[in-house]
């Protein structure tokens, strides 16, 4: 059975953007981030990161590729629908462990202890980054659902040349905005990591 992905909020995807639903709800959540958690579930997954490069792989196109593209756009298939269940656990993992959205209630006691120190721009910067790469996760998760589907009207309509093309600069178009997705949380696991280090109090 597929791992379905369904995110941790109702919010509509923004690709890395502030929603407007985010800025009305913004004072009722708070976000823990357990980075260590967070970096470990990243680590523990070499399967999906040998896929993802499968996948970038199958898109540098060779002349043999484009001799034969209906083999080519089998390939693909298979490559995106094991990819879109790995990715979805992947993601339910980060939500579930890393990234941890507190509810109304505890996050207004929450914000009644936070410090002046706490409430800064930083925290406030956290706390957006945070709320982004969640954004981003259902954002990743529809548009490779959308890219499997592609390609298995392809694999099962026909597959030309013209259509291998497009359909390896779309998945090219996917696996950049996953590489910036990736450095994003990179960089979250950062600044919770120099925090802990300096003694801030813990998410």
């Amino acid at each position: 059975m597929a791992t379905v992905f369904t995110g941790a909020s109702a919010n509509e995807a923004t690709n890395g953007t502030d929603s407007q639903s985010h800025a009305r709800g913004e004072a009722a959540a708070y976000w823990f981030v357990n980075a260590a958690f967070l970096q470990e579930i990243k680590d523990s997954n070499p399967h999906l990161w040998h896929e993802v490069h499968r996948l970038r792989t199958l898109c540098e196109l060779e002349p043999s590729d484009l001799e034969k593209p209906q083999a080519t756009i089998r390939e693909l298939v298979g490559c995106l629908d094991e990819l879109r269940d790995l990715l979805a656990l992947q993601f339910a993992l980060e939500e579930s462990y890393g990234l941890i959205s507190a509810g109304s209630d505890a996050a207004q006691r929450i914000a009644a202890s936070l410090s002046i120190a706490e409430q800064s721009d930083a925290e406030h910067e956290r706390q957006r980054m945070v709320r982004n790469v969640t954004d981003q996760h259902r954002c990743l998760y529809l548009q490779l659902i959308d890219l499997v589907e592609q390609a298995e009207e392809l694999q099962y309509r026909g597959c030309d040349v013209d259509c291998l093309r497009m359909m390896t600069t779309s998945i090219e178009r996917f696996s950049r905005d996953l590489t910036a997705h990736e450095r994003l949380e990179a960089e979250l696991i950062r600044l919770h990591d120099s925090r802990a280090r300096s003694g801030g109090p813990d998410e």
